[in-house]
C-alpha cells in the first residue's frame, strides 16, 4: 500500500511537470490562437491560474480584436476565482467602462462590487473598500432592479452598512477612551448628524452626557458651570429619547443630580463673576486711556482732576478684582463640598448594590 501511494505521488509529479513543460512550450510558441484556446480550456477545467497565464500571454495580440471583451472578462474572472480580488476589480471596472453593451457586462457589473465586498476589512480598519462595495452594488441595482441577485445584494448592503456604523462608533468613542472629552463630544455629535439611524445612537448619546460630566468635573471652577449645564441639556435629550433605558439612566441620574446641584448652587455666582470680570476688563481699558491722556494735559487744574479720577478708578478696579477672587474662592469651596458629596453618594450606591446582590443571593 505504501509503495502504491509513492507511485501515485510520483505519477502526479511527473504529470504536473509534463503539463508545466507543455505550457511553457506553448507560451514560447507565440501561437496566439492556440494560447487563447488553451486558456479557455484551462478555465473550463477550473485551472484558473493556468488560464490567467494563457490569457495574459494572448492579450497583447488580441486586445484590438473583437475577442478583447471576452479575453478581459475571462482574465478578470480567473483572478476572481483565485481570490486575487484587487486584480479582478481592475479588470471588471475596465470591462464595464469599455464594453457596457457586450454579453458579459451585467456579470462584470455584479462581480466588481463582489470584489470590493471580499476586500472589505474588519470595522476596526480602513473602510475604503466597504464604501466602494456599497457604491457599486447600488449602481448595479439601479441598472438591473429585476436581477435575481437583488435580494442577496440587499443583504450584503445591510451587512456593509452595519460595518460602517460600527466603524463610526469606534472612531467617535476613541476620544472618550483617551479622555479627550471636548473632541469626544464633537466626534459623537458629528457621527450622529451623519448617521442618525445608527444602531449605536443610544450609546453615543450616553457618551456625550458622560463626556460633558467628566469634562466639567475635571475643569477649573470658572469653567465648570457652563460644562455642567451642557451635561444637564444632554441628559434631558437622552431621557426624552430613551425613557426606558433603565441601566443607562441609573448611571446618568447620579451624574445629573451632581450636575444639577452644582448648576443650582453656583449659577448666580458664576453669572456675577462673569459680569464683574467684563466690568473689570472694561475699566482696565478705560484706565489705560486715562493714563495716555494724562501725558498730554498741560493745564495744572485739569491735570489734578484727571489724576483724582484715575486714582478713584484704580481703587474701584482693585475692589472688583478682590470681589472676583472672593467669588471664585467661594465657587472653589462649593466645588470641594460637591466632590465630597459625590464621593459619599458613590460609596452609598456601591453599598446599596452590594446589599441588593446579597439579598438576591440569600433568596
Amino acid at each position: 500500500m505504501r509503495y502504491l501511494r509513492i507511485t501515485l505521488l510520483l505519477l502526479t509529479a511527473v504529470a504536473a511537470l509534463a503539463s508545466c513543460s507543455q505550457m511553457n512550450r506553448l507560451l514560447k510558441s507565440k501561437d496566439t490562437e492556440k494560447i487563447y484556446q488553451a486558456g479557455i480550456d484551462a478555465y473550463r477545467h477550473k485551472k484558473y491560474r493556468q488560464a490567467a497565464d494563457y490569457f495574459e500571454a494572448a492579450y497583447n495580440d488580441l486586445y484590438s480584436t473583437d475577442r478583447a471583451d471576452t479575453l478581459l472578462f475571462y482574465t478578470s474572472k480567473a483572478y476572481y476565482m483565485q481570490g486575487l480580488y484587487e486584480l479582478a476589480a481592475e479588470g471588471f471596472d475596465q470591462y464595464r467602462k469599455n464594453f457596457s453593451r457586450r454579453p458579459f457586462a451585467e456579470e462584470a457589473e455584479y462581480l466588481l462590487p463582489m470584489c470590493y465586498y471580499h476586500l472589505s476589512r474588519p470595522a476596526e480598519r480602513d473602510q475604503a473598500e466597504t464604501h466602494k462595495a456599497i457604491t457599486t452594488f447600488n449602481e448595479y441595482l439601479n441598472r438591473h432592479p429585476e436581477s435575481i441577485k437583488a435580494e442577496d445584494i440587499r443583504m450584503m448592503l445591510e451587512e456593509l452598512q452595519q460595518k460602517l456604523y460600527e466603524k463610526a462608533f469606534i472612531n467617535a468613542s476613541l476620544y472618550f477612551k483617551l479622555q479627550r472629552y471636548p473632541a469626544s463630544v464633537a466626534a459623537l455629535r458629528y457621527s450622529l448628524k451623519e448617521m442618525p439611524e445608527t444602531p449605536y445612537r443610544e450609546q453615543m448619546m450616553y457618551l456625550i452626557c458622560q463626556s460633558w460630566y467628566n469634562y466639567a468635573k475635571n475643569s477649573v471652577p470658572a469653567r465648570k458651570l457652563d460644562r455642567y449645564m451642557k451635561m444637564v441639556d444632554s441628559y434631558y435629550n437622552f431621557r426624552s429619547e430613551y425613557p426606558e433605558s433603565a441601566a443607562a439612566l441609573r448611571s446618568l441620574n447620579r451624574m445629573f443630580r451632581d450636575a444639577k446641584a452644582y448648576v443650582d448652587q453656583n449659577q448666580q455666582a458664576a453669572v456675577d463673576i462673569e459680569k464683574n470680570r467684563i466690568d473689570a476688563e472694561s475699566l482696565k481699558a478705560e484706565i489705560r486711556v486715562q493714563k495716555e491722556k494724562l501725558r498730554t494735559i498741560t493745564d495744572q487744574l485739569e491735570r489734578d482732576a484727571a489724576k483724582r479720577k484715575l486714582r478713584a478708578d484704580e481703587a474701584l478696579l482693585k475692589e472688583q478684582q478682590r470681589r472676583i477672587k472672593a467669588e471664585a474662592k467661594q465657587l472653589k469651596k462649593n466645588d470641594t463640598r460637591l466632590r465630597k458629596r459625590e464621593k459619599k453618594g458613590a460609596v452609598a450606591e456601591e453599598a446599596a448594590e452590594e446589599e441588593k446582590i446579597w439579598v438576591e443571593t440569600e433568596k
